[in-house]
């Protein structure tokens, strides 16, 4: 059996950290991970050891991508980790779209998005203090309105996802007209 290199474990894990700690790190290393893979090709091809090479670093690059992505380092994870302290415990969509800058209670970056059909909706809370993400929840659940996080991504990275969050947003979900009239 064809022995796995030290040289390649080394390099397919350094490659790897890399791609999902960098900003754009899958877009910015593609080339240098084709590269590598092609010096592989060309050295191992001699020494019947393709194939258990080109495994390793496939194995390997997956195992720290797959690593990455279920990280509990996210931006937007901790951002929803926040505590939002509520005025009262039964709040109206109306109240909770109030842009009055001396009264507002919500962070700036919130955004409620109230119509008039269901600006009078009142979403009862089981207490005045919670995290951005049981607001999210309790919101959702009493009302048509659905989240969504805005985010830069120009520092997106597979580890940390955005690398910041501008704002939350709750607002209805868009009706799909496919196809169009």
């Amino acid at each position: 059996m064809a022995s796995i290199s030290p040289t390649h474990i080394v390099i397919a894990t350094s490659l790897a950290i890399a791609a999902v700690v960098l900003p754009l790190g899958p877009v910015l290393l593609a080339l240098p991970w084709l590269a590598v893979i092609c010096w592989a090709y060309w050295r191992e091809s001699k020494r019947q050891r393709l194939a258990s090479t080109l495994l390793t670093y496939l194995t390997i690059t997956t195992v720290v991508f797959v690593a990455a992505i279920v990280a509990p380092v996210k931006t937007v994870d901790r951002v929803l980790d926040t505590k939002v302290v509520l005025p009262k415990t039964e709040i109206s969509l109306a109240e909770m779209n109030d842009d009055d800058s001396d009264n507002r209670w919500l962070s700036r970056y919130i955004r409620v998005g109230a119509t008039q059909e269901n600006a009078a909706q009142v979403i009862h809370f089981r207490e005045r203090e919670i995290t951005l993400r049981e607001f999210i929840e309790t919101v959702e659940t009493q009302s048509n309105l659905k989240h969504s996080v805005a985010h830069c991504g120009n520092g997106y990275s597979i580890l940390y996802g955005g690398d910041c969050c501008f704002g939350l947003r709750m607002s209805e979900p868009r009706k799909s007209q496919w196809p169009p009239a």
